[in-house]
């Protein structure tokens, strides 16, 4: 199993709203993704970032499909506008 975890600086609260939205209609658009869960930051510390996924795949291949699915590319290009920042990490269990 692979395990996909993002996070994001929005500065915008409102586009946050937007990006959680977004990111969570994409589990019923690509039926790649496995575990999903996206949420706000409420601790709201120094180091924090505004929005975190969490996300499982099958595999390395299975990622690859959801990274160009169409419906992920349209988020990503939002992403792009409203985020300041993120960053990922991924794992093999």
């Amino acid at each position: 199993m692979l395990h996909h975890i993002v996070l994001f600086q929005v500065p915008d609260p409102v586009q946050r709203q937007e990006l959680v939205r977004r990111l969570q209609a994409l589990p019923g658009l690509i039926p790649e993704i496995g575990a999903y869960e996206v949420g706000l930051d409420v601790s709201r510390g120094d180091n924090s970032y505004d929005v975190g996924l969490y996300s499982t795949f099958a595999d390395a291949e299975a990622l690859e499909r959801y990274r160009v699915h169409h419906a992920h590319q349209a988020v990503l290009q939002l992403v792009a506008e409203v985020s300041a920042h993120r960053i990922v990490v991924d794992w093999l269990d």
